[in-house]
């Protein structure tokens, strides 16, 4: 009977030990050291089954011209984290990103750019990403996917024509800081755009039906460039009204029913150039009123209702030349009166219902 209970004790032992080293097993990592650079299938292929876990460098995907087309990462199932970027390029037999589907962290950079991808929901479980998100002429019929992401580090880059919404970004609690580039034909509304700082180094808006840029509102200091380009549906900069400084560009193009620039009206220093061209609804430029000076040249051309030049007329300097053609009906320059008289600005004005020349200031005909 003794025999028999230390048995039992020993079997029950034995099963609490089982259970324990149960419960403290944990997945080996299995980690790749460097960077990896895969240009072919038969790369991919020559990696093996490692099922790396992590990968201490960057992942480079790019399929070269003469070889065979990637189209099958499976061999990345398993992956959960990258130290470094993230860069699938040229791929256009590869339309899914599911073999990413346990990836978590990201580095540095996530580049995707001219692949067959058709979504994006291999990435559901990315949390985060240290660097850039630049996302650009993709096969991409949405976006989906990335609405588990809640940090990006850098830089944000869409540049995808099909896609309409930047709803996916919805959980992005991160601040963008740096340069920001929208370039999406079909794009109506900015909701969802992450929260922009204070301070980021450039923004591009360019060919969207966007209508007004209030997701900007926070924005005071650009340290590089503004670019509004061919957004035909902009009826107003509405969200731009607390920038004070572009440190190098400022650029207004093809914006059709853009009627002014009021909210511009707290802009003091202008670095760079000043560029408005074809903005065939653009009836004043008040809003730039509070510039005493900038950095470039001005280029001011094909404005067709533009009648006068008044949000200039504080303007003492520029940088460069003085380029005023094509606004069919720009019939008063009065507004250059203080600069032309500081003198040192070459003028280049033609083809305007108005064309003065240095001597018409001088003589006090700066309107007609």
């Amino acid at each position: 009977m003794k025999i028999q209970n230390l048995f039992i004790l020993f079997l029950c032992l034995t099963l609490i030990n089982c259970a324990t080293d149960d419960n403290n097993f944990e997945p080996t990592e299995n980690i790749f050291d460097g960077d990896i650079i895969l240009n072919s299938q038969e790369d991919v292929d020559a990696l093996g089954k490692n099922k790396y876990t992590k990968i201490t460098g960057y992942l480079r995907i790019e399929t070269l011209s003469n070889l065979t087309w990637i189209h099958n990462l499976s061999i990345f199932s398993d992956l959960t984290e990258i130290c470094g970027d993230l860069i699938l390029e040229n791929n256009s037999a590869l339309v899914s990103t599911e073999s990413f589907s346990e990836l978590k962290k990201i580095g540095g950079s996530l580049i995707l750019f001219d692949n067959g991808i058709k979504n994006l929901n291999g990435f559901l479980n990315l949390k985060s990403i240290d660097g850039n998100l630049s996302i650009k002429y993709n096969a991409l019929g949405n976006m989906e996917g990335l609405e588990n992401l809640n940090s990006i580090g850098g830089d944000f880059f869409i540049n995808q024509n099909q896609i309409s919404s930047l709803d996916m970004f919805r959980n992005v609690t991160s601040t963008l800081r740096g340069f920001i580039w929208l370039e999406m034909e079909r794009l109506e509304s900015l909701n969802g755009l992450p929260k922009i700082g204070s301070t980021t180094a450039s923004i591009k808006i360019a060919q969207t039906k966007i209508e007004n840029l209030e997701a900007f509102s926070d924005v005071q200091h650009i340290e590089g460039s503004l670019e509004l380009n061919n957004n035909d549906h902009l009826i107003s900069l509405e969200g731009f009204d607390n920038i004070k400084s572009i440190r190098d560009r400022l650029s207004i193009r093809g914006n059709d029913v853009l009627q002014n620039l009021d909210q511009l009206n707290n802009l003091n220093l202008l670095k760079g150039d000043l560029d408005i061209f074809g903005n065939i609804g653009l009836n004043n430029i008040d809003g730039l009123s509070k510039l005493v000076g900038i950095g470039g040249y001005v280029s001011i051309g094909y404005n067709d209702v533009l009648t006068n030049l008044d949000g200039l007329v504080n303007v003492e300097t520029t940088g460069g030349r003085l380029e005023i053609e094509g606004n069919v009906n720009l019939s008063d320059f009065c507004g250059l009166s203080t600069l032309i008289a500081n003198g040192g600005t070459f003028l280049d004005i033609k083809l305007n219902s108005y064309n003065p020349t240095k001597q018409n200031f001088q003589d006090g005909h700066c309107s007609r």
